[in-house]
């Protein structure tokens, strides 16, 4: 798996008019290019869609907006800082991207996509733009420097839940507890050997201590290996209530997932006075 990083004029024109106004100066050339272009400025909110579904071909409807905001200092500016954070990116994963591709083969047990494109965004904005059946995201977040490890395990979070796609409203729970094991807590551990499955002064969620035992199965730990992966972790629950099914660990996460929402009552089971 390969991640390309660049840059795409249109996407930055976007989440500059869309995202967050991050100065009173951004504010006022947005609110000014609103009421001079209102019509315009509406029939811009479908663009993202299209451009990350085939960002190398995308041509708008309309380029007025896009031209006029081209041709302002502010977007010179905003495209000088969005190169050098490009550059970021890039060395961040060329760090990673050896363990990175090593350890989401294991946890996820199907293969990704060769090829995605991350799409930098000005850090400073805080932006994540993504849309279903594409292999493009967005990205640009003002914490990105002060931990790689989470930042590379960010983006993947975001690629492989747009590989795992929509879910039926009443499951979303239970898949959106799966990957944060997976990727935010798994893939994190290992490419940064430190352990991310209870972060400081936050609590696992119920949902996600009922799972773990399983989650262990899944990552093929045997019954001998529970105490030194609660420990790891910080999730301790009792042992004995539990039978290693292996099944588990030659599932995919795409049949975990199946498995978790089938077996839900039963993983669900436990009140929360029998997790330690």
């Amino acid at each position: 798996m390969r991640l390309n990083f660049s840059i795409n004029d249109y996407l930055l024109t976007w989440n500059l008019l869309y995202g967050t106004s991050f100065s009173e100066v951004v504010h006022e050339f947005k609110q000014k290019l609103y009421l001079t272009h209102r019509k315009q400025y509406n029939n811009l909110a479908k663009d993202k869609d299209e451009m990350l579904l085939d960002i190398k071909n995308f041509i708008p409807d309309d380029d007025t907006l896009y031209n006029l905001v081209f041709e302002s200092n502010l977007f010179s500016k905003l495209k000088e800082d969005t190169e050098k954070h490009r550059t970021v990116l890039l060395k961040i994963w060329d760090k990673y991207k050896k363990a990175v591709n090593e350890s989401i083969k294991e946890i996820l047990k199907f293969p990704l996509q060769e090829e995605y494109t991350v799409l930098a965004l000005h850090p400073i904005m805080d932006s994540v733009l993504t849309t279903p059946n594409s292999t493009s995201i967005g990205w640009g977040n003002r914490k990105d420097v002060k931990n790689p490890a989470l930042t590379i395990t960010n983006i993947m979070y975001y690629i492989v839940k747009n590989e795992i796609g929509p879910v039926e409203k009443k499951f979303q729970e239970i898949v959106d507890t799966i990957l944060e094991l997976a990727i935010k807590n798994e893939l994190y551990t290992e490419i940064s050997g430190t352990s991310n499955y209870v972060q400081k002064d936050e609590k696992s969620s119920l949902l996600k201590r009922q799972i773990y035992p399983y989650w262990l199965m899944y990552l093929g730990c045997e019954k001998e290996d529970f105490p030194s992966y609660m420990m790891r972790d910080g999730i301790v629950f009792e042992m004995d209530r539990y039978i290693i099914d292996k099944t588990i660990k030659k599932m995919n996460l795409y049949e975990f997932i199946e498995y978790c929402i089938r077996n839900q009552k039963k993983i669900t089971r436990i009140s929360e006075l029998e997790l330690i």
